[in-house]
């Protein structure tokens, strides 16, 4: 009698687990796009990105030195950015234009130098 429920138990669990691991494969295909933007004193790394207004994109923030922030007051967006992690922000930009995006934490001397561009356009 252990036996019978012993195989129907190891069946079930790989039934399960093959189900969870479709279900991972076809979630990836709709990810949102990830950007990597990493923070150091007292620059963006990249400079400028471009996004399409109404697409969601996963930002993945770093920073390589001390805490900065990735900040775009036009779009109401402030996210933290600490050394050595990264954290993920799924953004979706609804408006078009040039924004600029700049440090809300104060970083050193050269803080309010520290700039970078998000372009959106339309689809």
């Amino acid at each position: 009698m252990k036996t019978i429920n012993l195989s129907i138990i190891v069946s079930l669990a790989a039934i399960c687990f093959a189900n969870s691991s479709t279900v991972k494969a076809s979630s990836n295909k709709t990810a949102a796009p990830t950007i990597e933007i990493r923070a150091k004193k007292f620059a963006y790394i990249p400079a400028e990105i471009t996004l399409q207004k109404g697409e969601t994109y996963n930002l993945h923030l770093t920073s390589d030195d001390v805490p900065h922030s990735f900040r775009i007051k036009a779009l109401n967006l402030n996210s933290k950015m600490r050394h050595g992690e990264f954290d993920d922000v799924l953004f979706t930009p609804e408006k078009v234009g040039n924004f600029r995006v700049d440090c809300g934490l104060y970083c050193g001397s050269g803080h309010n130098k520290m700039f970078m561009t998000v372009h959106v356009v339309e689809k």
